[in-house]
């Protein structure tokens, strides 16, 4: 077993996920309390590790797919009125990948300006520039960037970390648990956190679909996922006087400069390697789709995102909430549908053990993202 392999793979999991939502959970968990918070966390890496083991099982029984589009094309997208569907599916995608990529470089507009006295404008075109490169160079230049920055994210959460508790707020309180209506919505932004649909064709090209390695990878990323949100949703919980929607104002302001700075690499680091993953994937739905070529496919990838920001009015919230409650959506009713279907016809399991292809888990991880989508539309 090669050990960086599989950490490498990991590093895109987690890199593909963590960003937009990040800063996000401290104020939901606020909310829910720490009895739900804890709950919504160990809840929400489950129903992730599942529902993302599917995915790579349905990629895997489908050999002559590349990525999620070719699933359902397979699957779900057949009869009289398939090619129609197949289109109609298409546009959805594309809209919400572009409303992903929207959203990483709007937040990471927000953060930037904090920092550095440059233009919004100047800042989204450096964003973009920047964020662009890696993705227009490949599976393998985006591997190293995910590895380099998921590391140094790691590192400087540590520091924010023991930074963050030599600056306990002493009058700091959090409720042990909240409403029924906080949960949800916690459990939604974190699984939207952990959502990493569009690494998994990258992660399973990656390890030449090595299907004990995928299976690693895909239980670790989610993990290192989980361990770095817990980490910032800890320090923003025991500094902030007050925890504000994006978890690093309230933050900043209690614990100071250096936590300004730390939190706001940390979070530019995340929403770069949600952009590098999202828009390479974005590139090669639109490729293997039209069969357009590398330059066209990358343009219309990520051109239209960016103008989105200049553009649009909606705020960083709302574009979380919208893309979380497509995402929901799109996996709730079409992946598991696609799966049951593929199952029923495969000899056996390749990715998923004997007990989690059950249909029992089955409809648990299906109800659990209906719930995912509810809760992206609860406001707390």
């Amino acid at each position: 077993m090669n050990k960086k392999e599989v950490f490498t793979a990991a590093c895109v999991v987690a890199g593909n996920g963590m960003g937009s939502g990040m800063m996000a959970i401290p104020y939901f968990v606020a909310h829910a309390g720490i009895a739900g918070g804890i709950a919504a966390f160990i809840l929400a890496y489950i129903v992730s590790v599942l529902m993302h083991l599917m995915i790579a099982e349905l990629l895997i029984q489908t050999d002559d797919t590349k990525d999620i589009t070719g699933v359902f094309n397979r699957y779900l997208f057949t009869g009289k009125g398939g090619k129609v569907l197949r289109l109609l599916f298409f546009l959805i995608l594309v809209t919400v990948l572009i409303a992903n990529l929207a959203a990483y470089i709007s937040g990471a507009v927000e953060i930037i300006t904090q920092l550095v006295p440059l233009s919004p404008v100047l800042i989204r075109l450096m964003f973009y520039v920047i964020a662009s490169l890696v993705v227009i160079l490949g599976l393998k230049t985006m591997c190293v960037s995910e590895v380099t920055a998921v590391s140094i994210m790691s590192v400087l959460l540590v520091l924010a970390l023991l930074f963050s508790f030599s600056h306990i707020n002493p009058g700091f309180a959090v409720t042990m648990t909240g409403s029924p209506g906080a949960f949800t919505a916690l459990f939604s932004m974190i699984m939207f956190s952990f959502s990493a649909i569009f690494a998994v064709p990258q992660v399973i090209d990656y390890l030449d679909r090595d299907t004990v390695k995928i299976r690693r990878s895909v239980f670790m990323g989610i993990l290192i996922n989980l361990v770095l949100s817990v980490t910032v949703a800890v320090c923003a919980l025991i500094t902030s006087e007050e925890v504000t929607k994006i978890a690093i104002v309230g933050w900043s302001e209690a614990a100071g400069g250096v936590i300004k700075i730390l939190g706001s690499l940390i979070i530019v680091l995340a929403m770069l390697t949600s952009y590098w993953s999202i828009g390479l994937a974005s590139s090669d739905i639109i490729s293997n789709q039209t069969g357009a070529g590398t330059g066209l496919s990358f343009s219309l990838a990520t051109l239209p995102a960016l103008v989105i920001t200049f553009i649009a009015g909606s705020g960083f919230m709302d574009y979380l909430k919208i893309v979380g409650g497509a995402v929901a959506v799109i996996l709730s009713f079409m992946v598991i549908p696609s799966y049951l279907k593929c199952m029923k016809n495969a000899d056996n399991s390749k990715i998923m053990k004997d007990k989690e292809s059950k249909i029992p888990v089955t409809v648990f991880v299906f109800l659990m993202y209906i719930a995912m989508a509810l809760g992206s539309v609860i406001s707390v």
